[in-house]
């Protein structure tokens, strides 16, 4: 508890960690999102059925989840990632979806599908968690 009239986090302290934060952010990604309806057809030439969302740098960790399971005697291989995009008052960041229909980060030719949004660090950073799919990656 702290005496009366004292303060346990200094003035100021915010504005001057927020650059330990955006430090950590050092992978260019670009974030796209599924668009609904049908796809045209015939289907144009690098059509994908993606629409970009942003685009700008974010803080990729692996989190030591992997797993492995068969549905329908499909083995499926995945990993998870923490995944902190920046809070920015220039470039901000849309809302973004997280689930089943994820919004799909992209970075060095890796993606990853969010799929779930967590409250915690929002002062400086909105973290995501994302799934990467291995399963048919190399064939």
């Amino acid at each position: 508890m702290p005496f009366p009239g004292s303060s346990i986090i200094p003035p100021g302290w915010s504005e001057h960690h927020r650059p330990v934060v955006a430090g950590g952010m050092t992978a260019d990604c670009v974030i796209e999102r599924v668009t609904d309806g049908p796809a045209p057809f015939p289907l144009p030439e690098g059509w994908t059925g993606r629409a970009p969302v942003w685009s700008g740098m974010a803080r990729i960790q692996e989190l030591k989840r992997e797993s492995t399971a068969f549905p329908t005697d499909q083995p499926t291989e995945s990993r998870q990632y923490l995944i902190q995009l920046p809070m920015l008052a220039v470039n901000p960041l849309p809302p973004l979806h997280a689930g089943e229909r994820g919004d799909i980060v992209t970075s060095n030719g890796v993606e990853y599908t969010l799929k779930q949004r967590m409250t915690g660090s929002e002062l400086w950073a909105n973290d995501f968690i994302a799934w990467e799919n291995q399963t048919q990656q190399n064939p």
